[in-house]
């Protein structure tokens, strides 16, 4: 495989709907999350050239994708998945809870394999219109379930108290799937944990690491995402990158620094305080209280099996990255206007020259952004369900 061959795209693997063929689907996401306009609109605004769409399963959200099938605004390919007129891959995929509680994504490579996994669903669920629904299936079948289908299976939010794998239900994949262990190739680390949080439960160097947006909303599409080597845009390529196989691989992840997840210390409901002190923290310091929400990093802190991150071969950097908008001194006016000479955000957060961001910036934004490619910003850590804030004069 030469070198001319090779692809390098940026891809946001867990986008909901929240509305289509004008019926509500993710009740908590924006309505302006469309199939259609992430594909059309927001993708190449963010810079993304693939991304799952976590919520094909739904009725509504089946039809649109026949729609677009039989306009010609998407089509199927040989090898999986579905590209768009302007060059955009959509992998179709759906986030399901199981009766663990706990919530998977399952990434389908064909039109008829979702149409499957519908019939396969239909008497075990209550609405399936609906996104995130509960199934009457263990984790067990599910992995079955995925292999039939020719799927992916990759737990999503994998370290959160809410419905995370790790944050939620167990300490140990092994431990819980037994010899369906090996059958999991991917998890997702979530929005308040990263790689080295992540490598330090040891079983973790099994996994490749996916770093999504789980948008609920059109600004949030790409606050987190991976850079991707691959040969060809299609699903086979997508599913060789989460394999390391046949020389493609994931090459960076990109997402936040986990302090500015909204989950990433453990907080105090009777006294709403978030915690400081050394992890894991169950009990309030302040008021005395067991009411906690754990947070991941204090649920990473009380189950990890080492000390020091212990990361597989190969292993992509996880580089810390904040959305233009939530820097200080970026609003709308100065957003669109770096849009709109840059070309995506991407673009901005990536390659844009230190000079030109100063230029149509000013100089505080562009420092802001070049201290951010090489480090970590100063950050107010967020915690039981309050997102975390970049300082103020961190530039």
């Amino acid at each position: 495989m030469g070198v001319d061959n090779i692809l390098n795209i940026y891809g946001d693997m867990h986008i909901h709907i929240g509305r289509a063929a004008g019926k509500a689907v993710k009740i908590t996401a924006s309505s302006q999350l469309q199939l259609k306009s992430i594909i059309y609109r927001d993708a190449p605004r963010k810079g993304l050239e693939m991304v799952g769409v976590v919520d094909a399963g739904t009725l509504p959200v089946a039809q649109e994708l026949e729609e677009m099938l039989q306009t010609g605004e998407l089509r199927e390919l040989r090898a999986g998945g579905f590209l768009a007129r302007n060059g955009v891959l959509l992998i179709a995929a759906c986030e399901l809870e199981s009766i663990e509680g706990v919530h998977w994504i399952i990434y389908l490579p064909a039109w008829e394999k979702l149409r499957e996994y519908q019939r396969f669903i239909r008497s075990r669920v209550s609405n399936m219109q609906l996104s995130t629904q509960k199934v009457r299936i263990s984790a067990k079948e599910l992995v079955n379930m995925t292999c039939i289908l020719e799927g992916i299976l990759c737990p999503a939010h994998a370290f959160t108290p809410h419905k995370g794998i790790y944050g939620f239900w167990t300490d140990s994949l092994k431990k819980a799937l037994g010899s369906d262990y090996r059958q999991i190739r991917v998890i997702e680390l979530g929005l308040s944990s990263d790689s080295d949080m992540a490598a330090t439960i040891d079983e973790t160097r099994a996994f490749t690491f996916l770093t999504n947006s789980d948008a609920h909303s059109p600004d949030n599409i790409g606050r987190e995402f991976n850079r991707f080597r691959l040969k060809n845009k299609n699903f086979l390529e997508f599913k060789y990158c989460l394999e390391n196989a046949q020389g493609r691989r994931i090459m960076a992840n990109f997402g936040l620094d986990p302090r500015l997840g909204k989950y990433h210390r453990s907080y105090c409901i009777s006294c709403s305080t978030i915690s400081t002190e050394a992890p894991p923290v169950s009990h309030c310091y302040k008021c005395g209280s067991d009411k906690m929400v754990m947070g991941v990093y204090d649920r990473i802190a009380a189950i990890q099996d080492r000390k020091e991150p212990g990361h597989m071969i190969g292993r992509p950097p996880y580089y810390y990255r904040v959305p233009i908008k939530q820097l200080p001194g970026v609003g709308p006016k100065t957003y669109e206007k770096m849009l709109n000479y840059f070309g995506s955000e991407i673009n901005i957060m990536e390659e844009a020259a230190q000079s030109d961001l100063a230029r149509i910036a000013g100089e505080q934004i562009a420092d802001m952004i070049v201290k951010m490619r090489t480090g970590r910003l100063p950050i107010i850590p967020g915690g039981g369900g309050h997102y975390g804030k970049v300082q103020k004069n961190s530039g």
